[in-house]
């Protein structure tokens, strides 16, 4: 599943949109997201793994690679 759809996921279960992410973020981490760019990178795939890692991180969650079997 791409990060796009892992982290709408994320928002839909924590019933957040995507500018309370970026206001969470920007609380958080003193930074300057905004609804609009982090839509733009989700839409492109140009999420950096530190910023999918942030906002795991802003959420309450964590990243975990699984060994595949």
């Amino acid at each position: 599943m791409s990060a796009n759809k892992e982290i709408r996921i994320l928002l839909l279960q924590e019933c957040l949109t995507l500018a309370k992410l970026a206001k969470r973020i920007n609380t958080a981490k003193n930074t300057t997201y905004t609804a609009d760019g982090l839509s733009k990178k989700l839409r492109n795939n140009t999420l950096k793994f530190n910023e999918a890692e942030l906002i795991a991180d802003v959420l309450g969650y964590d990243i975990t690679f699984k060994k595949r079997v």
